[in-house]
């Protein structure tokens, strides 16, 4: 099956949410905190929140002390698990190229989200997941956002490089 099902995309979101929740636990409030998302309006209203929020985490350095980066982080995988107007395909490739990093999950999360903000509710799902990790590959080959590229993440910036990225991405689809 090419993408996982609903459900359980939304258990790996919800998964990856207690993550990010737990790794940002702190007595200072966060600006997302007055944010509600209770609704669908509410979700729809807060999308120019998420998009300054995925552009704040890919345009920062990874910093595990950051907690205005680690509260962007935990806003935008909220949002993510709870909108109904964009679905996010999360598959096996996330898991392998991330190598399971919270950090990396993070950038990612921000990649797709703000890709998917940008592009708006109609967005195709091959596109949506290419230039995501096209942005991905983009950040942690910068040297200056504190990330040292490895296994699958070097293989991805390398074909990326080679323009080769949709070959390597579904090199992890099932046969």
């Amino acid at each position: 099956m090419k993408y996982l099902t609903i459900t359980a995309m939304k258990t790996i979101l919800c998964i990856l949410l207690m993550f990010a929740a737990v790794s940002v636990f702190s007595q200072n409030t966060s600006q997302y905190d007055n944010i509600l998302l209770n609704t669908a309006a509410d979700y729809r209203k807060a999308e120019p929140q998420v998009s300054l929020a995925a552009d704040y985490v890919y345009t920062t350095p990874i910093d595990k002390e950051n907690i205005n980066r680690k509260n962007a982080i935990a806003f935008i995988l909220r949002w993510m698990q709870g909108t109904s107007d964009y679905s996010f395909a999360v598959d096996e490739s996330m898991r392998k190229i991330t190598n399971d990093d919270r950090e990396l999950i993070g950038v990612y999360a921000a990649c797709i989200t703000g890709y998917a903000i940008q592009k708006g509710k109609g967005v195709d799902r091959d596109d949506l997941k290419l230039n995501s990790y096209r942005m991905l590959a983009i950040y942690c080959e910068n040297p200056s956002n504190n990330y040292k590229p490895r296994g699958e993440m070097k293989k991805m910036i390398d074909a990326k490089n080679q323009n080769k990225l949709k070959e390597y991405l579904d090199s992890f689809i099932k046969k």
